[in-house]
């Protein structure tokens, strides 16, 4: 009894850790343009949490129009590393990438001084505060 008890508990833990890792878009968030996209957001400093991963990512970024790329630093499940990547705008959806990398593409939603990358299944890729 004591280890199905135990088991349960282990699994419990596990889910939870899952869950952590997970947040929804917000039901007065909205869905914008490219173009006001880039007025909100365009070389301003941001504050990036990402959900959808494996290990946990944070990151402090700025989004350069200009530049096309997105750059900054991340930390990876407690290693820091220098972000690069390419930005390009597809079918209403800003696509990153890393070199010989496909692109990563989602729309952007706002709420407050937050961005949401949201993926095609409507599930939060990550979210930026911008300031």
């Amino acid at each position: 009894m004591r280890k199905i008890l135990s088991s349960i508990g282990a699994l419990a833990f596990l889910l939870s850790g899952i869950n952590a890792y997970a947040v929804d878009l917000p039901a007065g968030a909205k869905k914008v343009t490219m173009e006001e996209f880039k007025a909100f957001a365009d070389g301003k400093h941001v504050k990036v949490e990402i959900f959808d991963l494996e290990k946990p990512v944070t990151a402090d970024l700025v989004w350069s129009w200009k530049k096309g790329t997105i750059t900054g630093k991340a930390n990876v499940d407690g290693k820091m590393m220098d972000v690069k990547i390419k930005l390009t705008f597809k079918d209403g959806k800003a696509c990153s990438n890393g070199k010989g990398e496909k692109p990563n593409c989602h729309s952007i939603y706002i709420d407050g001084d937050k961005f949401y990358e949201v993926r095609d299944d409507m599930k939060v890729h990550a979210v930026s505060t911008v300031g």
